[in-house]
């Protein structure tokens, strides 16, 4: 796999010396905050997924994907049972099938327009006081959308962005 030429040099506006994974970040913000719920728009194989619902045990998690298969089959559902509710489908348009949330994970389409819709289709899913977040600030597409659809956030390892829901 060849290192993308066009990423974007974005640096961590918070202190974080742990583990430089999105995962453990996330698991962080969760446990942190207390939170039981939240959504991962592009789970792909699911290893964030897995993780989080292996360490966070009150934790549910409704992944959308276009291929929940990827992730999703008969002993998954056996292990996670309702802790892991899979959506397939184009990411803007299943944002309707989830509930409100405590966070919002973007990690699926990275250009302008993929990301952008998801994050107008998802920011009004999470709760007062949920944090909206996503992976990949370093790419231009992700970036842009950002910086037009999102005030005030921050940036932590492994190019996670999240803001902090004050209001609706």
């Amino acid at each position: 796999m060849t290192k993308r030429k066009d990423l974007l040099n974005v640096p961590m506006t918070i202190e974080w010396n742990k583990k430089p994974n999105r995962k453990f970040f996330l698991r962080h913000l969760i446990e942190t905050n207390n939170y039981d719920t939240m959504c991962e728009v592009g789970v792909r194989d699911g290893r964030t997924t897995f993780y989080l619902l292996n360490n966070i045990p009150n934790l549910t998690i409704y992944a959308v994907d276009t291929d929940t298969t990827l992730f999703y089959n008969d002993e998954v559902n056996k292990k996670y049972k309702d802790r892991l509710i899979p959506i397939q489908g184009k990411s803007g348009i299943v944002a309707k099938k989830v509930p409100m949330v405590d966070l919002v994970f973007i990690d699926a389409d990275h250009s302008y327009d993929g990301c952008s819709t998801d994050i107008r289709a998802y920011t009004p899913k999470v709760n007062i006081n949920g944090i909206l977040s996503g992976h990949d600030i370093d790419y231009p597409g992700v970036n842009q959308a950002v910086n037009q659809f999102v005030k005030n956030y921050s940036v932590g390892p492994n190019n996670v962005w999240f803001t902090k829901i004050l209001a609706s």
